[in-house]
Parts: structure tokens; sequence; C-alpha cells
């Protein structure tokens, strides 16, 4: 008896869960009335007279201005005169590309050095005196090597 009253009140807490539906109908929408809000919004009459005109048109006019009365690009101008201050002349940047140039071609040889570099054409023996250490005796019928004009050549050669 007891656990069917918990039943039914775990069913009333429950049933008021599934009887709403947020997601397709809101709380107070009856079957077929929807009530469709009026867009009120008073919008205001479109022309030139608009803030955003007025300041296009003063700004043409004052750009129009500038290019009439503007000093002429041959004149020594303040502007001008301005800007050559704070440029580099060209012949500074001349001066640092050929000395760019001239560090290119010494980084180039260089990498150019070490790209080709080869081993010597000569073997180096740590002890030539190995090349007289075997006997003369051990070796078979053709197989021993002319050696009397070799020249054991030394570090100053």
């Amino acid at each position: 008896m007891l656990g069917a009253s918990r039943l039914v009140a775990r069913q009333r807490v429950f049933t008021p869960l599934i009887r709403q539906r947020y997601a397709s109908t809101s709380h107070g929408d009856h079957h077929g009335h929807h009530h469709i809000e009026e867009d009120v919004t008073v919008y205001p009459k479109e022309g030139f007279a608009t803030p955003a005109w007025r300041r296009f048109f003063v700004v043409s006019i004052i750009a129009g201005a500038v290019y009439q009365f503007a000093p002429k690009p041959s004149e020594e101008a303040f502007i001008t005169r301005w800007l050559a201050m704070y440029t580099t002349t060209s012949e500074k940047w001349l001066d640092m590309n050929v000395r760019h140039t001239a560090l290119s071609k010494n980084a180039a040889e260089g990498v150019n050095l070490l790209t080709t570099a080869s081993r010597p054409p000569i073997h180096r023996m740590r002890f030539p005196q190995m090349m007289d250490n075997a006997s003369p005796f051990n070796v078979p019928v053709g197989l021993n090597a002319d050696t009397h004009d070799f020249v054991a050549k030394t570090e100053h050669e």
C-alpha cells in the first residue's frame, strides 16, 4: 500500500513536465489562434538631406579645393621638404645595395667551396711503413705488385 502511494505521487510530479511542450507552443496559445505582432517602427524619410549625404558633399568639396589649390609637384612645398627629411637618399640606397651584393657574392663563394669540395686524390696512410710489412714469399704467383716506383708523400709536398 505504501509503495502504491509513492507511485501515484511520482506520476503527479512527472505529469506536468510531459504535458508542457515548450518547443512547439507558447503558454498562452490556443489551437488555431495565432497573434502576429505588427511592426510599429517608424522609419525616417529617405532623401539627400540626411547627415550622411551632407558629410559626403562637404568632404567632396574640401577634396576638390585641396586638389585645386595644392602646390604643384615641382614646387618645394612643406610636405615635400618634410618627406625628404625622413626618407633615405638614392646614393645611400646605392651604397647599401653595393655592400649587400659584395656580401652576397662572398657568401655564395663560400657555399660553392663547401658544396664542390672533394677528398684529396691520394690515400693518406697513417703508417706508410706498413706497405712493406708483409712477407714477399707469401704471395701467390702473379699477384705481386710492383711497388718499387711508389713514393710516400709527406704533408709538405
